[in-house]
């Protein structure tokens, strides 16, 4: 599968222009604070294309091994690994989702803003690297938990960009003045889409506002002191403020896989930067697979942060039972690996991986589905790949990911409480086996490909743009749009100012109306007399 030829084309004309001119070597700065490895995902597949190009990238994250990769300079704080490490250690995602509960709560969410910011710039490695000296060109920041990073900014005197990782969390490019409606734009942690009821609406638009209210009071109260006390007796400037001068956002979503949204001129919709074409699998999984004859190879991943070989032992039997009645293989990523001992006894047709290369593996012509936890990755590959999806949201933005590729018509969402054997093996059945789920796949593919330029040039494109204009030029800024309130964005202001024009004249006319009714009174009882 390729992008337009235009796509190649162009890659070859930035290429050589570079050799014509001459690439400057800029250094760039990647700051991703994200408790889940999937938010390192879009920064290595970008710090790739940046370092072929000659650019410097450091990158700060909690995952080592992932900066290395990409060819980036690696930043780990060890304050930060160990935090993300405790804080996700004893997480009972699926035991939790089971029992119909929260996997985390509001609360363990909003501490986690502010206790990783601590738990980094706190750490000796972090204190040396800002003390050491470095100067960066540019930086981009992670939209998720980008505002303890804003301190580095203020610190490098650099502009930034943001890469909004959780596609369908659109507040940081609201900060911006991206209008982001409540009554077509479902919260990221719901299971609604952009077609909602009533009532819906209402949970919905409340859901925002709190967040909102909540993403107020942490920045103003936990990370503005925490960045003022690490970065010297004269502070930063107001997060608030430095969180609507962002240059750009390289959008993690697009209008065929996410929803259309009128979005300002330094947004660019980059869903899928990291896929790319399957590459061949090892020689037992090519034997695996291509074994599998007519019916096909079934994929079974939950993702980096839900652990397969955690899961409660009711879903577990659930699975083993489900996939035991397929007639298709199943290739399942157990974190324990394959010569794990296995509670049960392993149904013939499946294989246990301690890691999978998924991407490989959908694009293989024999794997017919996938059966996922509804992450956003994954949600993108199936569909580039043309796969049709079975999702299991567990947390964060599954439910509303599951939701909309549901609505689209190349998924198939269930809930993890109350699940069977046979409702499994009944979604996978259908995904199989009815031709419109496939159809629908390859139609969200073929949107997705047909692009000018493939996602991952675009946003090398508008990287070196901002590294070339040393920010965003004002022509891509929404600064009327950025600089209202919310007040002043819904009218709230005028409306108020009407509702006191209008009570004033009214209780104006009314006090006229009794003074006149009072004088006539008075004048009749004068005449009387």
């Amino acid at each position: 599968m390729k992008y337009s030829r235009i796509s190649t084309l162009f890659y070859l004309l930035m290429m050589f222009s570079d050799l014509l001119a001459g690439v400057n070597s800029d250094s760039i700065f990647m700051i991703t604070m994200g408790g889940t490895k999937s938010h390192t995902v879009p920064f290595a597949a970008l710090s790739r294309a940046l370092v072929a190009r000659g650019h410097n990238v450091t990158m700060l994250s909690a995952f080592p091994g992932v900066a290395e990769d990409a060819g980036a300079e690696e930043l780990c704080p060890d304050g930060l690994v160990e935090y993300v490490n405790d804080f996700t250690k004893d997480w009972d995602l699926l035991g939790s989702r089971m029992k119909g509960d929260p996997p985390i709560s509001p609360w363990k969410a909003l501490q986690y803003g502010y206790q990783v910011c601590e738990a980094t710039l706190s750490d000796p490695l972090t204190k040396h690297f800002l003390h050491s000296g470095r100067n960066f060109d540019l930086l981009l920041l992670d939209g998720a938990y980008s505002a303890c990073a804003l301190g580095f900014v203020h610190h490098f005197s650099a502009p930034y960009m943001l890469i909004n990782t959780v596609g369908l969390y659109l507040a940081p490019l609201a900060a911006l003045g991206n209008p982001e409606p409540f009554a077509i734009t479902p919260f990221f942690n719901s299971g609604y889409t952009e077609k909602m009821n009533v009532m819906q609406r209402m949970a919905n638009g409340a859901a925002h506002i709190f967040c909102r209210a909540m993403h107020w009071l942490l920045l103003t109260f936990t990370i503005q002191p925490i960045l003022n006390k690490a970065f010297g007796p004269s502070g930063v400037p107001s997060v608030l403020a430095m969180q609507r001068n962002a240059s750009f956002v390289l959008q993690n979503g697009h209008s065929s896989l996410t929803y259309s949204r009128a979005y300002l001129p330094h947004v660019a919709e980059v869903a899928c930067l990291h896929c790319r074409p399957p590459r061949p699998l090892t020689k037992d999984l090519e034997r695996f697979v291509s074994g599998s004859g007519p019916e096909g190879t079934v994929v079974v991943s939950m993702g980096s942060s839900v652990k397969a070989a955690a899961m409660p032992a009711a879903l577990r039997r659930v699975f083993v039972a489900a996939f035991a009645k397929l007639r298709q293989r199943v290739i399942w990523k157990w974190e324990n690996g394959y010569n794990s001992t296995f509670p049960e006894t392993l149904p013939a047709n499946v294989h246990l991986v301690r890691w999978l290369p998924q991407q490989d593996l959908l694009g293989h012509p024999k794997v017919v589905a996938l059966v996922s936890h509804g992450g956003l990755l994954s949600m993108f590959e199936a569909a580039y790949h043309a796969k049709p999806t079975i999702m299991l949201p567990v947390f964060c933005d599954h439910d509303a990911n599951a939701a909309k590729a549901a609505a689209d018509g190349y998924a198939i969402k269930l809930e993890l409480q109350g699940l069977t054997a046979d409702r499994l093996v009944a979604a996978i059945n259908r995904a199989i086996k009815d031709p419109t789920f496939r159809h629908k796949a390859e139609l969200h593919s073929r949107y997705l490909l047909d692009q000018p330029i493939s996602p991952l040039e675009s946003a090398v494109f508008w990287t070196e743009y901002i590294l070339r204009h040393r920010g965003a030029p004002r022509h891509l800024q929404g600064a009327a749009l950025r600089d209202l309130s919310f007040i002043e964005w819904l009218y709230l202001d005028i409306l108020t100012l009407l509702l006191v024009a209008f009570y004033c004249v009214r209780r104006t006319a009314t006090l006229i109306s009794k003074c006149a009714t009072r004088m006539n009174c008075t004048t009749k009882k004068l005449k009387e007399h």
